[in-house]
């Protein structure tokens, strides 16, 4: 994931430097007074940083950041994390996608990297309440329909019951409040196909869904987002459970492969011809494609492969799939719901 940093005075690029170094696993874009200067306005930088990065962290009074990112404000599900530091490095301020986007897990990030005060404002958080929102986005969910947070979240702070049914084995204590199966109007539903059991219900879809490319050189750019979309309506798969899509180091570049990354909105994972040949399992081998890549098949080794990395167990579920010049291959990863860090924070 990119972040972006910037800062508008000396003590400001200071902190930007000290954030930087702190934001493990970003690509971290820096702009500052005395560096990497802009040659843009401030408000055509934060429209380029809003489409390209997940994080962008102004360091400075909020009203800036506040006016810069207004203009540019869609929706709770797709904008970035935006988290304001002050140019004396105390205080870390999420001010947008707070729960979804990760902000306020940001702003606690930095605030310990640097040594600031965290301020958090959301509702959930500051009352010691379960936030089904931040839980689902550090946990590797998709909101079905964001319109239903705010009645769960509600439900809550009003000490009302809030159901939960889910399809998946669930480890650790289901956190206070939520109550399996309960007789209520409000609920989660934790499953690859959701229902709405209740009047309000909050759907949350596992991402646990890989797509392995491959892609020949100079594939059209729309390549794989056809293909791939003739898939999910052939086998049913809803885009929103994908996680991740995996592919050869060679062909990380290829427009089609960029292209699908950037219609899902999901981070692209490459690996080397050695790494895919490890992969176990019963692939579809092709010796023209060892001849150009050096490994048999690209699409299903890549996605069992960034199965494996991601820690879960991993099966094809839709094999070696061929398209214009691409190819592409649907994994599935083995699932449960996970409560345990919620008893950590308890």
């Amino acid at each position: 994931m990119r972040a972006a940093i910037i800062s508008f005075t000396k003590n400001g690029d200071i902190i930007n430097n000290r954030i930087a170094a702190g934001l493990k696993g970003f690509e971290v874009i820096q702009t500052g007074k005395n560096f990497n200067k802009r040659n843009t306005d401030l408000s055509v930088w934060t429209q380029n940083m809003f489409h390209d990065c997940g994080l962008i962290v102004f360091i400075g009074a909020t009203g800036i950041a506040v006016r810069a990112i207004a203009p540019y404000i869609r929706s709770k599900d797709s904008d970035p994390a935006i988290v304001v530091v002050d140019e004396l490095g105390k205080y870390s301020i999420p001010i947008l996608s707070g729960h979804i986007g990760g902000a306020n897990r940001y702003a606690e990030m930095i605030a310990n990297e640097i040594g600031a005060e965290p301020i958090i404002t959301t509702a959930t958080d500051i009352n010691g309440l379960f936030a089904s929102d931040r839980w689902a986005s550090e946990n590797g969910y998709a909101v079905e329909d964001i319109k239903e947070i705010k009645h769960i979240s509600a439900a809550m702070l009003r000490g009302e019951s809030v159901g939960i049914t889910s399809d998946f084995d669930i480890h650790g204590s289901i956190p206070h409040g939520l109550e399996p199966d309960a007789n209520t109007q409000y609920g989660i539903c934790i499953s690859d196909e959701p229902e709405h059991i209740y009047a309000h219900t909050l759907c949350l879809l596992p991402k646990r869904i890989i797509v392995g490319v491959g892609s020949r050189a100079g594939a059209a750019e729309n390549a794989l987002i056809d293909l791939f979309n003739e898939i999910c309506r052939r086998y049913n798969i809803r885009i929103k459970s994908v996680a991740a899509i995996a592919t050869i180091d060679l062909k990380r570049k290829e427009p089609a492969v960029v292209s699908l990354a950037e219609y899902l909105g999901t981070e692209l994972k490459t690996y080397s011809a050695e790494e895919l040949g490890k992969a176990k399992g019963d692939f579809t081998g092709s010796e023209f494609v060892k001849a150009i890549t050096g490994t048999d098949n690209v699409c299903e080794r890549a996605a069992v492969v960034c199965g494996a990395e991601l820690g879960r167990k991993t099966n094809i579920l839709v094999k070696k799939t061929i398209g214009k010049g691409v190819t592409a291959a649907v994994a599935v990863m083995d699932w449960s719901v996970d409560f345990e860090a919620c008893d950590e924070r308890n």
